[in-house]
């Protein structure tokens, strides 16, 4: 009986963790072409010597990882702030509600917090669990009860692992064999953070960057996602929809 419900809630807790991946929206706000790597979808816009493509996953319900491929197709050098970028969520009545952008300091921090409530949540959980099947089973070796507690709290806990990349590459290698309009780039392999987290970053002509932006989602309002991205001194937009599920 243990084993059933420790495999009970480990399903519980994946499920709440499932990636999901948007769709381009049919009507777009801008100038946009879809590209697709590993049969995931994302649009590509260019303006101003910048050629940018961004797609939107999302891990749970509103965890949600907006995907930047950023290459300066100038003859100079700009500056790309991501704490400006704009995303916007919808609900079924086209009402709109601005959504959470991080910073990169400002979600590890936020993300440091909340792994520690998800910690002691599950330690709870687990602990109070064992307590009823023990009862219920007569089990009188407590300390026996304890390791299983450990245990379990380990193997859930990376259930909740955060993979800082994701899992869409829109990099020079893949992005740009999906058949999209326009040569590839003349450059090699893209700037990433080491955390993956996009910061603020001067691009010199002929470089490109490559990382996400976290943002919070709102209930109600992942209808529809509006993404605003000004880059050298113009608004990149892309509209998503239509969740779907990785697979």
């Amino acid at each position: 009986m243990k084993r059933f419900t420790f495999s009970l809630l480990a399903l519980l807790l994946l499920g709440a963790c499932a990636q999901y991946y948007y769709t381009p929206a049919g009507t777009q706000p801008g100038q946009t072409e879809a590209v697709y790597t590993r049969g995931l979808p994302g649009l590509r816009s260019q303006q101003y010597g910048a050629d940018l493509t961004a797609g939107l996953s999302a891990k749970g319900e509103n965890d949600l990882a907006l995907q930047v491929y950023l290459y300066n197709d100038s003859d100079s050098a700009y500056t790309f702030y991501p704490e400006d970028v704009r995303v916007s969520g919808y609900d079924a009545f086209g009402h709109m509600q601005p959504l959470r952008v991080f910073e990169a300091s400002e979600y590890k921090k936020w993300k440091r917090n909340r792994d520690i409530l998800i910690g002691t949540a599950v330690v709870v959980g687990t602990v109070a669990l064992i307590l009823v099947i023990s009862e219920l089973s007569k089990d009188n070796n407590k300390k026996s009860s304890r390791n299983n507690n450990a245990q379990n709290h380990n193997e859930w806990a990376n259930f909740y692992y955060y993979d800082p990349i994701g899992w869409i590459d829109f990099s020079f290698h893949i992005a740009y064999a999906a058949g999209t309009h326009g040569a590839p780039p003349p450059q090699s392999e893209p700037r990433i953070p080491e955390d993956g987290l996009l910061r603020a970053h001067t691009i010199y002509p002929g470089e490109a960057i490559q990382g996400i932006i976290k943002v919070r989602g709102k209930s109600n309002f992942m209808e529809r996602l509006l993404v605003e991205m000004p880059v050298n001194g113009a608004y990149h937009k892309f509209a998503f929809d239509n969740r779907q599920r990785a697979r």
